[in-house]
């Protein structure tokens, strides 16, 4: 600990906490038996000070309990440019020309069979349409 000064600093719930959690520790680790845990236990909860809790450690190696203030987790924030800023994903367009190709093949068999020319104008707007967007 560092200055007396430190020492008189008040404790509250959490600090109590801490150390009774390492005082588990040191029970589950053999350096404490049952008696004494419960003995350790009840002067931390009773504890008022910093000074009060550090004593009940003066004969145990770590963990002790810190007196740190609690470490603030800062999350990064990277902001995203606005969905009409951002790039197009990029397609797969395969399947896209597989359908295609069956739907022109299709158009033509049936062309050819009912000699009706005029089915062929959605196929060529399909055409045009692709060769524009391309």
């Amino acid at each position: 600990m560092g200055t007396g000064r430190e020492a008189n600093i008040r404790v509250g719930t959490a600090e109590r906490e801490e150390a009774i959690s390492a005082l588990a520790d040191h029970l589950a680790n053999g350096r404490i038996d049952v008696a004494e845990y419960e003995q350790r236990v009840t002067q931390a909860t009773a504890a008022r000070t910093r000074a009060d809790l550090t004593t009940l450690f003066d004969d145990l190696p770590t963990p002790h309990p810190s007196f740190d203030p609690p470490q603030v987790e800062t999350k990064v924030v990277i902001p995203q440019a606005p969905l009409w800023e951002r790039p197009a994903p990029r397609r797969n367009n395969r399947g896209l020309v597989a359908f295609l190709g069956v739907a022109a093949l299709s158009t033509v068999a049936v062309v050819a069979i009912t000699s009706t020319w005029w089915a062929l104008a959605p196929l060529a707007i399909l055409a045009i349409i692709l060769v524009f967007a391309s």
